[in-house]
């Protein structure tokens, strides 16, 4: 986090088999177990609702829990800071008029928080390169 060029993808964070898990990893991952979306899927053009509330929500809390500016968060969304600052009004919004998303929000906080302050190194599979959490 802060560091200058740090990438944010999986593949870029390698280190002798080992990779880093940064705050947007994190955030992925709990909007994957609450909201059933993953990073494909926030980080493409669709514009399903349910993509759009997943994608709404990584903006809010990467927003939230992490130092990064707005250009930033869009750019690991594929998405401009206007849009991200447009999303995270939105969220606002909708947690306090919708119960299924204020309770996704909690839940995800409530696991993310305490992450967010160890380091956390997982396993990448050398056939598919996906993380295996341990």
């Amino acid at each position: 986090m802060g560091e200058v060029n740090q990438p944010t993808t999986i593949e870029g964070r390698a280190t002798q088999g080992k990779y880093i898990l940064t705050p947007y990893d994190l955030i992925f991952r709990g909007i994957y177990k609450h909201m059933r979306v993953g990073r494909k899927d926030i980080v493409s053009k669709k514009r399903d609702r349910k993509l759009v509330e997943a994608r709404q929500m990584f903006c809010l809390l990467a927003r939230r829990h992490t130092t990064e500016s707005s250009v930033d968060i869009g750019n690991t969304i594929n998405r401009d800071h206007a849009t991200v600052l447009y999303s995270i009004s939105t969220m606002d919004n909708l947690i306090k008029f919708t119960k299924r998303l204020a309770i996704a929000k909690n839940y995800i906080e409530l696991e993310l928080i305490p992450e967010l302050d160890t380091v956390k190194q997982v396993k990448i599979c050398e056939c598919c390169k996906q993380p295996i959490y341990e």
